[in-house]
């Protein structure tokens, strides 16, 4: 029998309804960064284009919150939008439709509620940068540890 799959169409965001996650933060053993991290961030996904393609790696934050689940939404939102948004060009025009969502002068913020997981989705239109970011918290983090 087959398992029935789940609808994968996320809606973005322009403000961010999961701002407790920010609230709370401390260092990460599994990140590369010495900064404090929110303590419900997973992990994320950087990507820059290259002039052909999309180059991403995956950096972990909390092992521990990692599950199988957010792997593939993670996997299957990143590849949403390397996919929609396969070039520099198409990822600057998509951005400039959302000027709320304008931080800089060629920064862009979107936030969106997953089924695993929360994200905040960071775009840079400057060529030659990091252009984009995918990182994942863990849903009602606090919520379970007050209970």
């Amino acid at each position: 029998m087959k398992k029935k799959k789940e609808n994968a169409t996320f809606e973005f965001l322009e403000t961010c309804n999961f701002s407790e996650v920010f609230r709370h933060r401390s260092k990460a053993l599994d990140s590369l960064s010495t900064l404090e991290q929110p303590d419900a961030q997973i992990g994320h996904i950087r990507a820059y284009h290259d002039g052909h393609v999309w180059r991403g790696s995956y950096f972990p934050c909390r092992n521990y919150l990692r599950t199988s689940a957010f792997d593939e939404e993670l996997q299957n939102i990143y590849q949403c939008l390397v996919t929609q948004l396969h070039t520099l060009e198409a990822l600057c025009a998509f951005c400039e439709k959302y000027p709320k969502a304008k931080i800089g002068e060629s920064e862009y913020h979107f936030f969106m509620n997953g089924h695993a997981a929360d994200y905040w989705i960071r775009f840079v239109t400057r060529s030659n940068d990091y252009n984009l970011y995918l990182k994942g918290y863990a849903k009602g983090l606090y919520d379970r540890l007050e209970a």
